[in-house]
C-alpha cells in the first residue's frame, strides 16, 4: 500500500472510526467487577449441531487435521478468553468445520485498535482474520489484493446471504459495484422487528419537577417553548432551584441534533425524496436555527451548550443547573437519575414534540426488521490466509441461528428458559444480579454488550439485547402518562413507521475508494460537518443573524468551500453512483 493511498483515505477513516465503534446501550460501570470463575460450567452437545457437511460444503483437507489462525480482536470490557461461551464457541465452530482449531489470539484494547487498524491494514502484515471498524475505507486494501474477496467464497456461505438479502439494498449493501466484497458485515437480528432507535428520539425532563407543578413534557413545539417560558419564569422566581431550562448533553454533539429531526432535516449528508442532500443547507435547517436562536436569546438555553464536555454535562444534570435536555443516548436519563446525589432527583424521556408543519417527527438510527447487517463494522480475511475455504465458512457459521443463539443467549436450561409462547428470558442468577450486563458478561455473552464472543463483530439478537443491555427508564406519553418502558421499545411504538428517518434507508451508492474520501467530508466528523457545527453555535448565540440573507448565504458558501473538490459535484456523484432500484 502505497503513502498516497494511505493518506487518500485519512478523511473516511476520521467518519467511521466514531460510528463504527459498537455503542450499544447502558455499559456496565467502569467499577463493576468481573468473575468468569463465578459461574457454573456449561456444557453443549455439540452433536446436535449443523456441520459445513450438511449444508453440502465441501472443505478441503488441512494439514494434521488442525486449522492454525492468527486472529486479532478488540478488547471491550471484558475478554472473551476463558469464558464459558467461548469455550462452547471453540466446540461448536470445530464441530461444524469437521477439524480441530489451534488460534493464537491477538487481542487489543478497543481503543488502540481502531487507532491502529488503517496502520496494520498498509503494513500487509495481516492475520488470518481481524476485526475493523473502518467500513468502506478497507475496500481500497481488497482493491490491491490484501483482503480476500469473499465473492469468490460464495459456495462456502449458508447464512449470511440471508443478512446481505434481508437487509435494505440486498446484495448490493454487502458488495461493490463489480461484486466484490471484502467484508462480512455486523449483523443484527430483530425477531420481533423492534424498529426503535438508539438515540435523538426524545428529549429529557426532570420529571419530579414536572409532577410538582402539575406540568407534562411537550407533545408539540409550540409546547415546548410554553414549557421553557413557565419554567424559566419559575427559576427566576425562586420557585424552582435551577439554572436554566435547557442543557445539552455533551459538547460532542450539537444541541441542534436534538432538533434537526422535528424539522425534518439532519446535521450531516442525508438522502431524502430522491437525492443526498447536505442538512446543513437546508432551508428548514435554518428554520431550526431561527428556533433554537429564540430559546437562546429568551435565556432558555445554558450559555455553556456548546462547551461542556460529558463529565461537566452530567454534573450540570444532576446539580440541578438544568431540567430539559434535547440529545442524549439511551441509558443517559436513567444513569443522571441514578448519580443523583439529591434524594427524589427523577430524569425521564418523552418522545421528540411535533412541529405542525413537518408532521411527525423523524428519530435517528432506526433498526431494520428480521436480519440486517451494518457496513461500519465487521471482519476481514487475509488474502494470504492458507485456508481460505475453512475462514470463510467458519465466519459463516457465526451468523447461524444456532451461533447467534449460542453467543447471545446462551444454552437452554442452563444460561435461559423458554416459555410456552416461545418467549425467551435469561436465568435468575443473571437477571436478578445488581448488575446483569456484568452477570451475562461473566459467561461471555455478547448481549452483555462487555465482553464479545467469538470473532467480533458477530451478530447481535435484539430480545436478548434488551434484557440485559437496555434497562427501564421513566417515561412519558399522552396516553400512559408517566410509566417505566425500555428506550428502543418506547420509540418504536410511540413514533410508529412515521418516524423513521429516509436517511435510515438510503439506498446504496456504489463509490470509488477516492468518492467515499469526498462522501466523508460531507459526513460526520468531516470539515464539512466540523465547520457547520461551528457556525451553528455563531447562528444560535446571535454572533450571526440567522435572519439575515446575506449572512444565511455567506454561510452556505463557506460551507461549500470546505471540500476537496466543488461541492455540488460531490452531491451529483452520490445521485449518478446511487443505485435506486
Amino acid at each position: 500500500m502505497n503513502m498516497k493511498k494511505g493518506k487518500k483515505i485519512a478523511a473516511l477513516a476520521l467518519s467511521t472510526a466514531i460510528a463504527a465503534a459498537p455503542a450499544q446501550i447502558a455499559f456496565a460501570s467502569e467499577s463493576s467487577k468481573y468473575d468468569i470463575n463465578s459461574v457454573p460450567e456449561l456444557t453443549l452437545d455439540a452433536e446436535t449441531l449443523t456441520t459445513a457437511k450438511d449444508n453440502g460444503i465441501e472443505l478441503p483437507e488441512v494439514s494434521g487435521g488442525t486449522l492454525k489462525l492468527k486472529v486479532s480482536i478488540p478488547l471491550y470490557q471484558l475478554s472473551s478468553q476463558g469464558t464459558q461461551i467461548q469455550k462452547l464457541w471453540q466446540q461448536a465452530m470445530e464441530h461444524y468445520l469437521g477439524c480441530k482449531l489451534e488460534i493464537e489470539w491477538q487481542i487489543t484494547p478497543s481503543n488502540d485498535y481502531m487507532n491502529n487498524e488503517l496502520v496494520v491494514l498498509q503494513s500487509g502484515q495481516l492475520p488470518d482474520i481481524a476485526s475493523v471498524t473502518k467500513g468502506a475505507a478497507i475496500n481500497e486494501y481488497g482493491e490491491d489484493s490484501v483482503l480476500l474477496n469473499l465473492a469468490e467464497y460464495m459456495d462456502y456461505m449458508k447464512y449470511y446471504p440471508e443478512y446481505m438479502a434481508e437487509t435494505n439494498g440486498g446484495e448490493n449493501f454487502a458488495k461493490m459495484e463489480d461484486g466484490s466484497m471484502y467484508m462480512f458485515m455486523d449483523g443484527f437480528y430483530n425477531p420481533q422487528d423492534i424498529q426503535g432507535a438508539q438515540s435523538f428520539t426524545s428529549f429529557a425532563y426532570r420529571f419530579d419537577v414536572l409532577k410538582e407543578l402539575g406540568l407534562t413534557p411537550a407533545t408539540t413545539l409550540d409546547e415546548f417553548t410554553e414549557l421553557c417560558k413557565v419554567l424559566k419564569e419559575k427559576i427566576d422566581a425562586g420557585e424552582i432551584d435551577s439554572q436554566y431550562p435547557i442543557i445539552n448533553s455533551t459538547k460532542n454533539y450539537s444541541l441542534i441534533r436534538g432538533f434537526v429531526g422535528i424539522f425534518h432535516t439532519w446535521d450531516v449528508l442525508y438522502y431524502n425524496e430522491g437525492s443526498w442532500k447536505f442538512g446543513p443547507l437546508d432551508d428548514n435547517y435554518r428554520e431550526m436555527l431561527k428556533y433554537v436562536n429564540s430559546l437562546y436569546d429568551a435565556g432558555y438555553i445554558d450559555p455553556e451548550f456548546a462547551t461542556a464536555d460529558d463529565n461537566a454535562a452530567t454534573m450540570k444534570a444532576t446539580t440541578n443547573v438544568g431540567l430539559m435536555c434535547p440529545t442524549l443516548w439511551s441509558g443517559m436519563a436513567r444513569s443522571w437519575t441514578d448519580a443523583a446525589t439529591e434524594e427524589g432527583l427523577e430524569w425521564g424521556l418523552a418522545f421528540l414534540p411535533t412541529n405542525e408543519t413537518y408532521g411527525t417527527p423523524w428519530k435517528w438510527g432506526s433498526r431494520q426488521d428480521g436480519k440486517s447487517l451494518n457496513a461500519n463494522i465487521g471482519i476481514y480475511i487475509s488474502a494470504e490466509t492458507e485456508y481460505p475455504e475453512y475462514t470463510v465458512a467458519m465466519i459463516d457459521y457465526q451468523y447461524s441461528d444456532e451461533m447467534v443463539n449460542l453467543m447471545n443467549w446462551g444454552i437452554e436450561g442452563q444460561t435461559y428458559t423458554v416459555a410456552e409462547d416461545g418467549t425467551k428470558t435469561y436465568s435468575e442468577d443473571i437477571m436478578t444480579a445488581g448488575e446483569p450486563a456484568v452477570q451475562s458478561g461473566n459467561y461471555g455473552l455478547t448481549t452483555s454488550c462487555v465482553c464479545r464472543t467469538g470473532i467480533p463483530f458477530t451478530p447481535i439478537d435484539c430480545d436478548a439485547l434488551l434484557l440485559v443491555g437496555s434497562k427501564p427508564e421513566a417515561w412519558w406519553n399522552p396516553t400512559d402518562g408517566y410509566y417505566e418502558g425500555k428506550f428502543w421499545v418506547e420509540t418504536d411504538k410511540i413514533g410508529g413507521e412515521e418516524s423513521i428517518a429516509p436517511y435510515d434507508r438510503a439506498p446504496v451508492a456504489y463509490l470509488t475508494p477516492e468518492e467515499s474520501g469526498y462522501k466523508a467530508e460531507l459526513s460526520y466528523e468531516g470539515v464539512c460537518d466540523k465547520r457547520a457545527r461551528e457556525l451553528s453555535v455563531q447562528f444560535i448565540t446571535g454572533e450571526l443573524d440567522i435572519n439575515d440573507d446575506e449572512a444565511w448565504e455567506s454561510y452556505k458558501a463557506d460551507i461549500k468551500s470546505q471540500t476537496t473538490i466543488d461541492f455540488d459535484e460531490i452531491i451529483n456523484i452520490l445521485n449518478e453512483k446511487t443505485v435506486t432500484e
